[in-house]
């Protein structure tokens, strides 16, 4: 059986609902239900989370996986990774999980390259915007390159950014990267990234608020003493 299968057979066997795993590991049900579907994975923070609520390990949860390999071997460099990432507080583990999966994005591009395929540089942004309650800016935004497939959306955008948050599931998930064209205003059904009061949202235009796509979250209420920027529009996600 596949990661998802094993997944739910440990669920099952705990008892416990979608919804009821959800609230353990602090993740919306509907992003659980795309583990148990294959269309997404849990990051490393996240896996740990649910092997110590199904109190399962990952042996179980990759079996199948480990057994189609001739031998699996953590060096002592990988295995002082793992000891320093254990360490971490939930915040230096999303940093940690956020860097690995925009160097990982990269150097899968980068690979996409050698064999030949057309790809173009974009700006990638450090700051992500929030799906949920907002991120602040920094004075000074890292700002590095990232190489995208040519396509004619890809070349439209201005530049990259990664969604942080679950607010916009589930068009857009915890850690899309997401491709924005630069302008002042969206439509009213269209997302945008907005800065609110100097926090950057990823959100959908509506008439006098931003809508959150996932019920679970509540709406952005605009007002005459809001500070509101549109920073362009989401015209897709890589």
């Amino acid at each position: 059986m596949a990661f998802k299968d094993r997944l739910k057979e440990a669920r099952l066997a705990a008892n416990l609902t979608q919804k009821q795993i959800a609230n353990i590991i602090g993740v919306a049900k509907s992003t659980f239900t795309g583990y148990e579907k294959g269309n997404s994975e849990p990051n490393m923070a996240t896996v740990q989370k649910i092997m110590d609520a199904l109190n399962i390990d990952a042996n179980f949860l990759w079996q199948d996986e480990m057994r189609n390999t001739t031998q699996f071997v953590v060096s002592i460099e990988e295995k002082e990774h793992i000891k320093k990432y254990r360490s971490l507080s939930e915040h230096g583990k999303k940093m940690a999980d956020s860097f690995l999966d925009m160097q990982y994005e990269y150097e899968k591009q980068e690979s996409m390259k050698e064999e030949s395929y057309p790809m173009i540089p974009k700006v990638l942004y450090g700051c992500s915007p929030s799906a949920g309650v907002g991120n602040y800016l920094p004075d000074d935004i890292d700002e590095s390159s990232i190489m995208v497939p040519d396509t004619p959306k890809t070349r439209k955008a201005d530049y990259v950014l990664k969604v942080d948050g679950k607010s916009m599931e589930p068009e857009y998930m915890d850690g899309d990267l997401v491709l924005v064209k630069k302008q002042d205003q969206v439509d009213i059904g269209e997302v945008g990234i907005y800065l609110v009061d100097g926090e950057a949202l990823i959100k959908e235009a509506q008439n006098g608020y931003l809508h959150s796509l996932n019920p679970e979250f509540g709406n952005i209420d605009l007002n005459e003493n809001s500070e509101v920027h549109c920073m362009g529009k989401v015209i897709g996600k890589l």
